[in-house]
């Protein structure tokens, strides 16, 4: 078989199959393990392959570009997803944490499955957030303000970004509509962007949460790349190409 009819065949299998193993390819096509991995950095080059150690995968998700929805309709689509992911978050919150929750329905929700502590800080954009963190005798809340966008419930601006600036935290779990490998994690709302990034700055542990609606879709303005955060917190439906991804750089999953 010529190189060019295999890597055919191995593409197809990618295509199908979402990826493949060097030591499975070794079997099939009966050539040894460095002619494969040649065959394999050749499609990287040319087509959506991903090599990973021991093989590759195959970049096959479809960004979409949606709008941003209405506050209240985010209050109610994939609302047990949101909870699954809320749940999982609130157990990475320790006891005498500083902790970001930016803005959104997952984040907000976290605040439902905290068990009482001694104490906890809690930094926000979100007024919502907020309003229902001072609920909870043990949360210290510090909201950094900036100009309200009543859309989001977010504050925003150079104001905001200043003050973000002054404090530091051990983790932030960053709710986000739009999330890609090729797009990244990113945002409908433009001047929300800066004020992100601001606290991602600041936050030593860094997880998303997201349910997998959110995964393959992308908007306007890009927060960051999906490769600087730590942990990914989602339901049980993140497609395979995400596991791999994560895999490949180091990326923890709950």
């Amino acid at each position: 078989m010529l190189y060019i009819e295999r890597r055919e065949k191995i593409l197809e299998m990618l295509r199908k199959s979402g990826n493949v193993k060097v030591s499975d390819l070794v079997d099939i096509f009966h050539v040894d393990a460095t002619t494969i991995r040649r065959d394999l950095k050749a499609l990287a080059d040319n087509e959506k392959v991903k090599m990973v150690y021991g093989g590759a995968y195959y970049i096959n998700e479809m960004s979409q570009w949606p709008i941003e929805d209405n506050p209240d309709v985010k209050r109610t689509i994939n609302i047990e997803k949101k909870q699954i992911v809320a749940q999982k978050a609130a157990k990475e919150i320790k006891d005498g944490d500083t902790i970001i929750l930016n803005n959104g329905v997952t984040a907000e929700l976290i605040l439902d499955y905290l068990p009482e502590m001694k104490s906890l800080n809690l930094i926000t954009q979100s007024l919502i957030i907020a309003q229902k963190a001072v609920e909870k005798q043990f949360i210290d809340v510090y909201l950094p303000g900036g100009k309200y966008r009543k859309k989001s419930g977010m504050f925003y601006g150079d104001f905001a970004i200043d003050a973000i600036k002054k404090f530091r935290a051990s983790k932030i779990f960053l709710g986000i509509l739009g999330v890609s490998i090729h797009d990244g994690v990113t945002h409908p709302a433009i001047e929300e962007v800066p004020v992100m990034q601001a606290l991602l700055e600041i936050s030593h542990k860094k997880y998303l949460i997201a349910d997998t609606t959110k995964y393959g879709k992308a908007f306007l303005g890009k927060i960051a790349g999906l490769s600087e955060f730590d942990t990914l917190i989602v339901d049980e439906e993140l497609p395979e190409i995400y596991y791999k991804y994560a895999e490949e750089h180091g990326i923890r999953i709950i």
